[in-house]
């Protein structure tokens, strides 16, 4: 993987991609095509289970499936790691605060367990049924980017941009993630625009997203 971040990694963990490292507290946009790029993704969590990390997979049904048919293709008893407390799965809600509620309390249970360390894989935009709007997914990534920083966490969320509608891929992701990946290289996002700042023009976000459709990652 290409080295182009200029923060140390020094004391930081370790993504599982390619080697590369992060920071507790890291919000992650990981947009991916091929299914081989999905698997790889799944490392993130592969790594965090060999190093006793509680483990959060998060989003519809079918995306869960598939995470952990990959954890159990790389030799990971899943049933196991579900009842020992070391292997969360979350659904989607109807409502980005009530996902966003569900998540903070499976992070504060495993705290409480004794967990050092949290990482998510949040799998964004798969079926399209019975999720948020977009502009409550936009909302709901910015507000993760905050929470994220009160809790020893990272946090990846997975976006499938070929099946994903431009406006959330545009806003949802370059502008509430921190950080990206795109084919395997880990970057500091230029495009993120801070919390606050965010949340408070999301109204004028909402007519953007709605008029505005960006194509897939070039």
């Amino acid at each position: 993987m290409t080295k182009r971040r200029t923060r140390s990694t020094e004391g930081a963990l370790e993504l599982g991609l390619r080697g590369e490292k992060v920071h507790l507290g890291d919000h992650i946009a990981y947009f991916w095509e091929k299914d081989s790029e999905f698997e790889d993704a799944v490392e993130f969590l592969l790594v965090g289970l060999r190093k006793r990390d509680h483990v959060v997979v998060f989003g519809h049904d079918d995306a869960n499936d598939r995470v952990l048919t990959v954890l159990q293709k790389k030799n990971i008893d899943v049933e196991k790691a579900r009842s020992t407390g070391r292997l969360s799965v979350l659904s989607g809600h109807p409502d980005g605060t009530e996902m966003l509620a569900d998540i903070g309390a499976t992070f504060q249970r495993a705290i409480d367990k004794g967990a050092k360390c949290i990482r998510l894989l949040g799998n964004i935009g798969w079926s399209r049924s019975g999720w948020p709007s977009d502009i409550d997914i936009l909302s709901f990534e910015a507000k993760v980017t905050a929470a994220a920083k009160q809790f020893p966490c990272v946090v990846v969320c997975m976006y499938d941009v070929a099946s994903l509608s431009g406006s959330v891929v545009t806003h949802g992701a370059f502008e509430t993630h921190p950080l990206t990946i795109s084919r395997n290289v880990l970057r500091e996002n230029p495009y993120y625009v801070q919390v606050d700042e965010y949340l408070a023009g999301l109204e004028e976000m909402e007519t953007r997203a709605k008029e505005r459709h960006a194509g897939p990652l070039g």
